[in-house]
């Protein structure tokens, strides 16, 4: 059984590792501090979804802007309720990017972009993907 763990490059691991700690409720595993004691590396998951962190050095400013850009998880989690779920991380500070909404395959997902400009779709299947819902 093969895995998928992304590493995504962050400004700073330790905010990182706090916002998706607090925030959207990913369990800490692993934190690997430097010589000088900053992290720079981070291991968290959520109920079997799990990522890891980088710090972003050696990137232009220009590059440093652009962190995020273009990059989506898409998160299923079918043991949570995804409404209370969404107010959860709401309540907690999150910059929900799309609301939530059933999708003609059948997910109800919403959507968070993260301090560094990730998005993170979170989805539960509701039903069956209907051909005849589509757009």
């Amino acid at each position: 059984m093969a895995t998928l763990q992304p590493i995504l490059q962050v400004a700073d691991v330790d905010a990182a590792t706090a916002f998706y700690r607090d925030v959207l409720g990913f369990s800490v595993n692993l934190t690997v501090p430097n010589g000088s004691g900053k992290t720079v590396h981070a291991e968290l998951s959520r109920n079997g979804a799990a990522l890891m962190f980088g710090p972003a050095t050696g990137l232009s400013e220009a590059a440093r802007s652009l962190l995020g850009a273009g990059l989506t998880l898409y998160i299923t989690d079918n043991d949570v309720d995804i409404d209370a779920f969404c107010e959860q991380v709401r309540a907690a500070g999150a910059r929900i990017a799309e609301p939530i909404q059933d999708q003609f395959w059948g997910d109800r997902t919403f959507t968070v972009r993260d301090p560094d400009g990730y998005h993170l779709t979170f989805a539960k299947n509701v039903r069956p993907f209907d051909p005849a819902l589509m757009p």
